[in-house]
């Protein structure tokens, strides 16, 4: 390698502030090396500076931007999420619960909820209090439930009623006023007996309840008569002598029967 070209190479490896110096000092090597040597002296006891590389500035102000959508999209969460924690202290204690349902968004369109009963709310049996009077039925409602029992009280003073019930055929389509006109002894044959209830004046029947078991359309009728002897009735339906057979109490003399009387009615029993 040349001089000069070693001359050359310092120049370019060692960048000087006053590059005319280093021309006039050209001719003399070890000044250039002397010089050279000093200088990297005086650049190593200076205190380093950090530059900024290239495009920081951009970066930074992209960071900057990135911050605040963040921010904003944290905000707008937040917003939504208020109204689904407000009233979260609040205790449901109905019975009834509603589930949830995570829907399929390819196979439901819209969410679905189930709603579930506890058993403690589904209402049991209910038993229904008939009364009699001169001349009617109180009590008994147009539709009844499956299960549901009838209860029967004699609110009369003087007369002795009772409350008999049939079940109607589905293709049975009489009314009241055409039952009014079937003689006393041709219900029977005609209709299904589901019960009676028996009273005396003023007390409930001894004879129990009856139990409404199927659904359908039902006939409830009196069948004594206007003006009976209430002790002859009682006798009648409920004999002293355990053996001897109950008669039907329109055998006991007296005038209109109860159900000629408007002592008639019909009510359909559903299911629950």
């Amino acid at each position: 390698m040349s001089i000069d070209t070693a001359i050359q190479r310092l120049r370019d490896a060692n960048p000087a502030p006053e590059p005319g110096q280093l021309i006039r000092e050209s001719d003399d090597l070890t000044a250039l090396l002397n010089e050279t040597w000093q200088r990297s002296t005086n650049m190593q006891t200076q205190t380093p500076q950090k530059l900024e590389p290239e495009g920081r500035e951009s970066n930074r102000g992209w960071l900057i931007a990135l911050a605040v959508a963040a921010g904003i999209i944290f905000m707008v969460g937040a917003l939504a999420l208020l109204p689904m924690t407000q009233g979260s202290d609040v205790v449901d204690e109905s019975p009834n619960t509603t589930i949830p349902v995570v829907v399929d968004p390819e196979t439901e369109a819209l969410p679905v909820e189930i709603t579930t009963t506890s058993a403690a709310s589904v209402p049991g049996p209910a038993t229904v209090q008939v009364q009699a009077f001169d001349y009617g039925f109180r009590g008994i409602p147009d539709e009844m439930t499956v299960g549901d029992a009838l209860e029967f009280t004699n609110t009369s003073a003087s007369e002795y009623h009772n409350l008999v019930v049939f079940s109607l055929d589905v293709e049975d389509s009489r009314t009241v006023e055409d039952y009014v006109t079937i003689a006393p002894e041709d219900f029977e044959e005609e209709l299904t007996v589901v019960g009676h209830l028996d009273a005396a004046p003023g007390e409930e029947a001894f004879n129990g309840r009856i139990r409404l078991q199927t659904t359908g359309r039902y006939l409830a009728i009196d069948m004594t008569r206007e003006g009976a002897d209430p002790l002859a009735v009682s006798k009648a339906v409920n004999p002293p002598d355990p053996a001897t057979t109950d008669s039907p109490p329109y055998l006991v003399a007296g005038g209109q029967l109860g159900y000629e009387h408007g002592m008639i009615l019909i009510f359909t029993v559903v299911d629950k």
